[in-house]
């Protein structure tokens, strides 16, 4: 079994343990208030997508992003940061991730997203 599979189960799991209506808790991502984006920055900036279309995210020059599952008709925002080539997600219910900037792939998990 995969770690992701055994990861997604105690998610699934815990999700059963914790109270049904979940209060939104403010965005903890710390932003030096740069006036112009950096290199890395600028890399990062745009829309990305999963090579089948079934996630897309916005990566915005103000730090928030917003993801979208078109076909589920899910939709998450929240802000970003980018420290070189790794950036940190934080969504608006306080869920954390980690992305990878390499060679115009972002890797998010499992996930790989190529500007849309």
């Amino acid at each position: 079994m995969q770690i992701s599979q055994v990861l997604q189960a105690l998610g699934q799991f815990a999700s059963g343990l914790a109270p049904a209506s979940r209060s939104v808790r403010p965005l903890e991502i710390d932003f030096d208030t740069a006036d112009t984006p950096g290199p890395f920055e600028q890399a990062a900036i745009g829309q990305w997508k999963t090579e089948d279309g079934s996630i897309l995210i916005d990566l915005r020059p103000d730090g928030q992003f917003h993801k979208a599952k078109p076909a589920a008709g899910a939709q998450h925002v929240g802000r970003y940061a980018v420290d070189r080539s790794k950036l940190y997600f934080e969504g608006e219910t306080g869920w954390v991730a980690l992305g990878k900037l390499k060679r115009g792939t972002l890797s998010i998990g499992e996930k790989r997203f190529r500007k849309a």
